[in-house]
């Protein structure tokens, strides 16, 4: 190699174009299969599970007041990973299920947008920590941080062509290249312990090992004919995908920044432990939609059946919130107790007030994927903003005041004005609004067992009590029928790809 840069080559690599054919008039996609769902939501489960047990684990060590620390260095990067591109994958993913090579072309453009944007806008974000009034110590892991977002670039953008061409198992291979790379060093800081700079040293290896991961994936599987977009053309259709998650991100990140500098490290901590906690159940709708996106993205689909197969995903969806908010409301406590101690209990009524945005959010993840197959992703700009705007406000009155539960509450209410526009656009889009399929009746016995397990808490054995409701419930969705509905979001197609 001589000096010369992998992580330069590997991404020359994706780039090689040869245009010797044309592109095809249609690309047929990716038929949806069941399995698609659970490759996805498989690798959900181990980047946001193994993530929250090193965030845990980081937590247990370094204690309330570094990890109020780490939480905005965690919430500044995600920030500065967004402005950067991070929602180009989305883009992507839609372009290659149209045409694959067209995707891999355009997947090494997205690539070096995103590190051509990293700099600046990095620099952009330690400037603002810096004019906050942050210390040194911020500002170096700020800076260390932002170097992970080189490494993820490369990743997520061979991870945006996987979903596209449906190669979803080795979609899961990279986050868990990533994930398990944070397990190890999450453990090995339990038991020698360490400070900030050791957790900021773990994000960077894993960052690293699940790059290389990808490039290798690339580099075997990549079309052997390539074409790509002219650079303005490239810029000008990519540009929505920057703008509008950053607003969203903003929003769904800001509250961690004015929790810092309004009400302190702790009230940051307890609310990052919850926050994040809760975000690792995003892995469900997330798995179920992208493993829609491409066939509804095909010109092939109908737009009845793309109504009919966003309702059936979204009653899914709609069952799956519910049965999280219950389980919150039980296992919360206990799982605090056990994994974190009692430094952090102020935690559990967090996380059960803020499990409750589930609720509008798996609705916006259904709304959200219905208007990015129809190719209207420029609303999430006008939705996104108008929830900034909610979010701040409420934040700047409220946290002075409640602290952490001023940000929770505000948190569920920035998905209801959400969810309250997305209905608007979507009824636009696609002529009628997609009503989750049995939602109604389902949340009828919900709150029923609901209420149940609160009195429960009253008993001599609130536990017990507790289980016994979130079995009943999950009995009746059984009951319900819920397991055939999944086949109908998922036919059955001999002409899928594996």
């Amino acid at each position: 190699m001589d000096g010369e840069c992998p992580l330069k080559t590997g991404i020359e690599e994706i780039e090689a174009i040869e245009t010797t054919s044309e592109i095809p008039a249609a690309y047929p996609g990716v038929a949806p299969k069941i399995s698609h769902a659970v490759f996805l939501t498989g690798s959900q489960v181990a980047r946001r599970l193994l993530r929250l047990v090193f965030v845990l684990l980081a937590a247990r060590v370094i204690g309330p007041k570094q990890f109020g620390t780490y939480a905005l260095l965690l919430a500044m990067v995600e920030l500065v990973a967004v402005a950067s591109g991070s929602g180009l994958v989305d883009y992507l993913t839609r372009e290659t299920a149209k045409d694959e090579r067209l995707g891999w072309g355009l997947g090494s453009q997205l690539a070096w947008l995103r590190l051509a944007y990293l700099l600046p806008i990095s620099a952009a974000a330690l400037g603002i920590l810096r004019l906050l009034g942050y210390p040194q110590l911020v500002l170096a892991g700020a800076s260390g941080m932002c170097l992970t977002l080189v490494p993820r670039a490369v990743s997520e953008t061979v991870q945006g062509l996987l979903r596209g061409i449906g190669r979803y198992g080795l979609y899961l291979a990279i986050e868990l290249s990533l994930g398990l790379m944070l397990l190890a060093a999450g453990f090995l800081l339990l038991v020698r312990g360490g400070g900030l700079r050791h957790v900021i040293a773990a994000e960077l290896a894993a960052s690293g090992l699940a790059a290389l991961a990808a490039l290798f994936i690339a580099v075997r599987h990549r079309t052997a004919d390539r074409t790509r977009l002219p650079w303005i053309e490239a810029v000008r259709k990519s540009l929505p995908f920057n703008i509008y998650p950053l607003v969203g991100s903003l929003y769904n990140r800001l509250d961690v920044v004015m929790l810092s500098k309004l009400a302190g490290n702790y009230a940051t901590g307890i609310y990052t432990v919850a926050y994040r906690s809760m975000e690792m159940f995003q892995l469900i709708p997330y798995g179920v939609l992208y493993s829609l996106l491409p066939s509804l993205s095909s010109p092939a689909c109908r737009q009845a059946e793309r109504r009919q197969r966003l309702e059936r995903a979204m009653g899914l969806l709609a069952c799956a919130a519910l049965v999280t908010v219950l389980g919150a409301q039980v296992f919360a406590g206990p799982a605090v107790r056990v994994m974190l101690g009692v430094r952090y209990l102020e935690a559990v009524p967090a996380a059960r007030i803020l499990i409750w945005a589930l609720i509008p959010m798996y609705m916006n993840f259904g709304l959200n994927i219905g208007l990015l197959a129809t190719g209207r992703e420029k609303v999430f700009v006008v939705t996104a903003s108008t929830c900034l705007g909610v979010n701040f406000l409420a934040n700047l009155i409220f946290i002075p005041i409640f602290s952490w539960r001023a940000a929770a509450a505000a948190t569920i209410a920035t998905e209801l004005v959400l969810l309250a526009q997305n209905v608007y656009w979507i009824r636009g889009a696609l002529g009628v609004v997609p009503l989750p399929y049995g939602v109604l009746r389902r949340s009828i016995a919900f709150l029923g067992i609901f209420a149940v397990s609160m009195a429960g808490e009253r008993t001599a054995f609130p536990l017990l009590a507790g289980t016994s409701c979130f079995l009943a419930f999950l009995g009746y969705l059984y009951r319900s029928g819920i397991m055939a509905e999944i086949t109908l979001v998922w036919p059955t197609s001999p002409n899928v790809s594996a």
